[in-house]
C-alpha cells in the first residue's frame, strides 16, 4: 500500500458560463486517486472536513477505492482552491486558514505497518500543527519504506512561516529517498543544482519543466524525458498524476524499497519516469486533475 499524506482540498474549476464546478483535489487527494486508477493499492492521511465539500471528497476516494480510514473527519471547513485558467496552467487562490487540513494533530498520527511507501508534499508541510505531524510521521517511517518528498511550494501561503516552512524542508529533505522539484520550487529553495542533493539520503532527485518535460538524476547520472505535445486543456494535478505513475511503475518492477530502487538500473528509474510522463500527459489532455486508469495506458 502506499500511503499518501497531505491535503484535501476542493477545487473550484471555472466554467465556460463563468460559474465553477467543485472537485476533488489537493496533493494527497490527486496522488491517492491516481495511483487508485493505475492498479495500486492507495490510501490517504489527511484531515477531513464534515462539510459539504468534504464529503465531496469523501465520497471521491470512496468511488475511486482509496482507503481513507486513517484520515480524521473533522469539524472544520474543508480548504479550498479557487483556480484561474491563464492559458491551461492554474493559478490558485487559497481558503485555508482554520480548515481541516491545519487542524491535524499528534493525536491523529496513523498506522503505517501496511505502507510500503510514503507520499508527502504540497501546503500541508507549512503551519503547524499539521505540518508536525508531517514531518514526525516521515521520521517514524524510517529507512525501510519508500518515501518520495514532492516540495511543490505555495509562497502566497507561507505568510510569517517562511524560516521555520524552510527548515523544517530542509529536514524532510534528508529523510526523502524521491525528491521532486519544479524549476520554481528551485527558484525559491536554494540555488544549488539538483544532482547536488543525491548526496544526502536521496538516491533520486526528479526536475520538472513543465511543457518541457522532466530530468532524473540518479547515480547514473542526469536523464531528460521530452513531454509529448498533446493539446492542453489544463495541468492541474499534472504533476501529482506524475507521482503516482512513476511510483506505480515502481512497484511493479519490483523496488519499492529504498535500497531496491537505490541499487536499479537505469533502465528501472527510466520507465519510471517515462510512465510518469505518459501518465501526467494523458491528464492534461483532460479538465482538471483526471489521471488515466491503467488500461488507458496499454
Amino acid at each position: 500500500m502506499i500511503l499518501c499524506c497531505g491535503e484535501a482540498v476542493i477545487d473550484l474549476l471555472p466554467k465556460a458560463d463563468g460559474t465553477t464546478r467543485a472537485v476533488s483535489g489537493g496533493a494527497a487527494v490527486n496522488t491517492a486517486v491516481a495511483l487508485s486508477r493505475l492498479g495500486q493499492s492507495a490510501a490517504l492521511f489527511a484531515g477531513l472536513s464534515n462539510d459539504t465539500h468534504g464529503r465531496h471528497i469523501q465520497t471521491t476516494l470512496q468511488t475511486e477505492g482509496v482507503d481513507f480510514n486513517r484520515s480524521p473527519v473533522m469539524d472544520a471547513p474543508c480548504p479550498q482552491a479557487i483556480v484561474d485558467l491563464v492559458d491551461g496552467s492554474p493559478q490558485f487562490t487559497f481558503r485555508d486558514q482554520d480548515s481541516a487540513g491545519r487542524a491535524l494533530s499528534f493525536l491523529h498520527m496513523p498506522e503505517i505497518e501496511a505502507a510500503q511507501a510514503l507520499v508527502f508534499g504540497g501546503l500541508s508541510l507549512i503551519h503547524r500543527p499539521a505540518a508536525g505531524v508531517f514531518e514526525a510521521l516521515m521520521q517514524m517511517a524510517g529507512d525501510s519504506r519508500l518515501i518520495l518528498l514532492d516540495v511543490n511550494i505555495r509562497p502566497a501561503l507561507i505568510e510569517d512561516q517562511e524560516e521555520d516552512y524552510r527548515k523544517r524542508l530542509d529536514r524532510m529533505m534528508l529523510m526523502a529517498d524521491v525528491l521532486k522539484f519544479s524549476d520554481e520550487d528551485l527558484a525559491w529553495l536554494r540555488p544549488d543544482p539538483p544532482e547536488q542533493l543525491l548526496q544526502g539520503r536521496a538516491s533520486v532527485v526528479i526536475h520538472t519543466h513543465g511543457a518541457n518535460g522532466v530530468t532524473l538524476y540518479s547515480r547514473h547520472g542526469a536523464q531528460h524525458f521530452p513531454a509529448a505535445p498533446v493539446p492542453v486543456k489544463d495541468t492541474v494535478g499534472a504533476g501529482d498524476i506524475f507521482n503516482a505513475g512513476f511510483l506505480a511503475s515502481l512497484n511493479t518492477q519490483g523496488c519499492m524499497t529504498p535500497a531496491l530502487m537505490a541499487k536499479s538500473e537505469a533502465a528501472v528509474l527510466n520507465r519510471a519516469a517515462a510512465y510518469g510522463i505518459r501518465s501526467a500527459t494523458f491528464s492534461v489532455t483532460r479538465h482538471g486533475s483526471d489521471g488515466p486508469t491503467k488500461e488507458e495506458l496499454q
